[in-house]
């Protein structure tokens, strides 16, 4: 390896304990077995946060040495340079799974100031083989925590290991898509079987430039190679048992959609839908209007619309057919995430698309009383007084003549409260007076009747003494 102003230093060793540098003079430095090739602290207290100018050009001048180093293959040249890509994603610190990366368990450290030279550590004499590269690629990532599985994908589009195809579409930065790839022309190999990749880019070398189609999603059904994560053997992707040491990689299998997961869940594939699902087979049933499987106890009472599962959620704008979230129905018909549906709840209750009420009559009718309570005790004013016309959004029904309050005002036909005002007939001193008369105030109308059975029971009364 070469510091920016020293001499270049030869990789002699291959264990992350005990490995040997050879100066130029020929003096062979030894380190501990308990120090670390990296100068960077561990990862748990590693600091968190963007990367420095100087650990970027560091990066950036270690891809550059890896890129002109002609002594090696293609395959090795991607796989070193994956390493120095997966310290990047540990030095930012992402979210997701597959950004926690041990350095200890790599040969070398990908935010080390010193890297070895991408020939001394992949150079003819101490060339990896296929089983030790995969054995590389497996320790740099940690296991899925998605699904319960003994395996991990070697994703289509870019080449790297991952658990599942959430850990790669959730991971921050992605390498660049493979040039066979982007072709979709199928893959040709070359020199005893090995498959060759050819970048149509270099490896980016800042964060800050990288375009934003660099982040790509995985296509589940493209996975054709696996590597077992206790023998790290690389086979493919239509078995659930490993071809070296017989490891079953999980309790359910599906080979169309490449998914290893526990029976916990209940998973089963469904033909309509094209993918696997959860819940089991036998409580649902494929709806082919909605294009959705609906569960059989809500089957023949759902609003069935054509395609309703088929659109984004109105909120999220995450697509509700192929999402892992749960969806709800909304009395409407429209559909929405439910977690989606419970953050809208607590500041609206009409829906995003058509504003109809998100919640059934019988559920929002005490909230439709409370607030004909606190009208009947807030009267407008009569300067303040108006006179509209309104359109109820839930019945869909237009009235006119109706008094106007600040905390809106209810149908008469479904006494909801979800109205929008269409026009203003009247205003001020004229109009409280005229809805006096047209649409009185709850407060008078309830005098009026408390007058009627005090009269009705003074009628009685009469009766009563004459008999």
């Amino acid at each position: 390896m070469r510091d920016d102003d020293g001499p270049a230093y030869r990789y002699l060793g291959d264990n992350a304990g005990d490995g040997q540098f050879s100066s130029p003079s020929g003096r062979v430095t030894r380190r501990a077995s308990n120090e670390s090739y990296s100068s960077a602290p561990d990862p748990d207290t590693q600091r968190r946060g963007s990367m420095s100018e100087e650990e970027e050009r560091q990066r950036r001048a270690s891809i550059k040495a890896i890129m002109a180093d002609q002594s090696i293959t293609p395959l090795e040249r991607r796989r070193s340079i994956q390493f120095l890509m997966d310290g990047r994603r540990n030095s930012l610190g992402g979210g997701s799974q597959c950004t926690v990366i041990d350095d200890k368990k790599l040969p070398y450290s990908a935010t080390t100031t010193a890297v070895p030279a991408a020939g001394a550590l992949f150079g003819p004499q101490r060339r990896m083989s296929s089983l030790e590269a995969s054995k590389r690629a497996e320790l740099s990532r940690p296991h899925c925590e998605h699904y319960q599985r003994n395996c991990s994908i070697v994703a289509p589009c870019c080449g790297a290991t991952f658990g599942c195809r959430i850990c790669h579409d959730d991971c921050p930065v992605l390498p660049p898509l493979l040039h066979d790839y982007r072709q979709k022309t199928d893959t040709h190999h070359q020199g005893g079987g090995r498959r060759k990749y050819q970048r149509s880019s270099s490896m980016p070398t800042s964060f800050s430039g990288m375009s934003e189609p660099q982040h790509h999603t995985i296509d589940r059904f493209a996975v054709t190679e696996v590597i077992c994560r206790f023998c790290y053997l690389r086979q493919s992707s239509k078995t659930n048992r490993c071809l070296g040491c017989n490891t079953q990689f999980g309790e359910y299998h599906c080979a169309i959609c490449n998914l290893w997961m526990s029976k916990e869940e209940r998973p089963y594939h469904c033909p309509d839908c094209g993918f696997c699902r959860v819940g089991g087979a036998e409580n649902f049933r494929h709806c082919h209007d909605c294009g959705m499987c609906i569960d059989k106890s809500l089957f023949r009472e759902h609003n069935c619309k054509v395609g309703k599962y088929m659109s984004n959620c109105p909120v999220c704008q995450e697509d509700l057919f192929s999402s892992r979230s749960a969806s709800h129905e909304m009395p409407c018909g429209h559909a929405i995430h439910w977690h989606c549906f419970r953050d809208l709840a607590a500041h609206d209750s009409r829906c995003p698309v058509c504003k109809k009420t998100a919640e059934t009559h019988e559920r929002m009718l005490p909230t439709w009383n409370a607030m004909a309570m606190g009208i009947a005790l807030q009267p407008v004013p009569p300067d303040l007084a108006k006179a509209v016309t309104i359109v109820c959004n839930d019945c869909e029904k237009s009235e006119e003549n109706r008094a106007w309050h600040f905390l809106g005002v209810q149908c008469r036909h479904c006494q909801s409260f979800n109205t929008v005002v269409e026009r203003i007939a009247m205003v001020g001193p004229q109009a409280h007076e005229f809805l006096m008369v047209a649409d009185p105030h709850p407060l008078h109308l309830e005098a009026q009747q408390q007058q009627a059975q005090q009269q009705q029971q003074q009628t009685n009364q009469r009766r009563y003494r004459r008999i």
